[in-house]
């Protein structure tokens, strides 16, 4: 079995909304385990939260947990995976609102909601069959929705950055009719980002012209799809997992925060207890960006309303690509002094001259790998007093061969710097290896394991 894959006893929760290349759940678990830690003691950390493996993984198993992220849907994904408190009872009223409020808006512009009536669901009580959808929306008659206008929730700017081709039109119109149910009739915050979740799944899994290997990347585009059925199905199922979680727990569930915020900043932090355990990932220095990865839920969901508030994210993010590398930056003062860091960079500069590469982005791989580990020594900077005397941090990250097949070896490169800080570095280890199909070689996906002195 693939150490990255998902278990099947690991899907509830987990599932609702997950970055295809995400470190699995029973990671978290076994570094629990390694590092002895104690829910009774120990705050578990992930400043890179992504879609939040490590607090939801530390906090079913009883500990209390934080978890942070500069990019917005990230944060709902943490937000809402997190919470089990949520009144289910009221989720399920108010999925019936927006249901008949996104189908009276699809009307509005001439569509009928297109959904399968003979598929048959058997995942869990909860879930109703289409011809349960098609009884509470057949009576509906277009009720005071004549103010749903798809291009003001999209307006031209939000048009901008949406990229080419990862949605059609037809399903596009009926995402932003579910957006426009969600935002003008759910009052409470914690069910309406419940329904924004479920959301950026069905867009990801329905609505999109999307797949990833692993990249994020266009398909044939479909003419049209059942969005609302699966929006539907999703909030059900979603539903289904929560109670089934809540029915098996015996105390009520430990303390947790979500926030958006610059990991190199953690400004968050400095009210909260202090941490015992870090696990994270975050990003390695390659050629992704990594905001478009999430760009189509992030703007159908309101986001990113424009080429203004994607380089607001990008200016947040950890400097990994060259497409969020800015004139201002200047991360790389911090690591000038760290030999191993200055001649790789160096070394990626002369591969460049040496081939006669000359175009922009290629004469900025050097500079992109020391500002992403000054960006590093930022947060391991800011990370340090705010954890505990002993804490102990699992920092999962992969070696790269991106600028010019030149090898990064990330995770010692990050242990210079970590030492820098003041950290002990108590080892590498290797979590698995990946087959690059560029290079025919394989490549090492670490874990450096980091402790605070006592």
């Amino acid at each position: 079995m693939n150490k990255n894959s998902l278990r099947t006893e690991d899907r509830a929760i987990h599932s609702w909304y997950r970055f295809v290349l995400a470190y699995p759940p029973h990671l978290v678990r076994e570094y629990l385990e390694k590092f002895r830690a104690d829910p009774e003691r120990d705050w578990v950390f992930d400043p890179f939260s992504g879609t939040a493996t490590t607090p939801l993984e530390a906090r079913l198993n009883g500990f209390s947990v934080i978890g942070t992220d500069a990019n917005p849907v990230a944060v709902l994904a943490n937000q809402v995976k997190l919470n089990w408190e949520i009144d289910l009872e009221l989720v399920k009223a108010q999925l019936e609102d927006v249901v008949q409020t996104a189908t009276d808006a699809m009307r509005t512009v001439g569509l009928e909601p297109a959904f399968q009536r003979e598929q048959q669901l058997a995942l869990f009580d909860d879930v109703s069959s289409p011809n349960t959808l098609f009884g509470l929306i057949a009576d509906r008659r277009n009720d005071n929705n004549g103010d749903f206008d798809p291009d003001k929730l999209l307006d031209e700017n939000a048009q901008k950055v949406l990229p080419t081709g990862f949605i059609s039109p037809l399903p596009l119109k009926r995402v932003l009719a579910i957006r426009y149910a969600i935002e003008k009739y759910i009052a409470y915050p914690e069910v309406r980002d419940f329904f924004r979740l479920a959301l950026a799944n069905t867009i990801l899994s329905t609505a999109g012209n999307v797949a990833f290997g692993p990249e994020i990347y266009a398909t044939r585009p479909k003419e049209d799809a059942p969005v609302l059925l699966t929006f539907y199905e999703t909030v059900h199922r979603m539903i289904g997992h929560v109670r089934e979680l809540v029915s098996n727990q015996t105390m009520t569930g430990p303390s947790f925060y979500v926030a958006r915020d610059d990991a190199r900043k953690l400004a968050v932090l400095a009210d909260l207890p202090p941490i015992g355990v870090v696990i994270t990932s975050p990003p390695y220095p390659n050629e992704k960006d990594y905001t478009r990865t999430t760009r189509l839920e992030n703007v159908l969901l309101g986001y990113i309303q424009s080429p203004h508030d994607l380089r607001d994210l990008k200016e947040r993010l950890l400097r990994s690509n060259t497409r969020n590398v800015f004139v201002n930056d200047h991360d790389d003062q911090y690591i000038r002094d760290i030999p191993a860091i200055i001649h790789l960079a160096q070394k990626i500069e002369n591969r460049r001259l040496e081939l006669g590469k000359t175009s922009g982005f290629e004469k900025l791989y050097h500079r992109v790998t020391t500002l992403y580990f000054g960006g590093m020594y930022r947060h391991l900077q800011q990370l340090f007093p705010r954890l505990r005397p002993g804490g102990r941090c699992a920092y999962v990250v992969g070696d790269q061969m991106s600028f010019f097949r030149i090898l990064i070896p990330t995770a010692h490169l990050l242990a210079d710097v970590a030492l820098k800080v003041g950290y002990q570095v108590e080892g590498i280890e290797i979590w698995r290896n990946r087959f690059s199909t560029t290079t025919h070689k394989n490549i090492e996906k670490n874990v450096l394991i980091l402790k605070k002195p006592e």
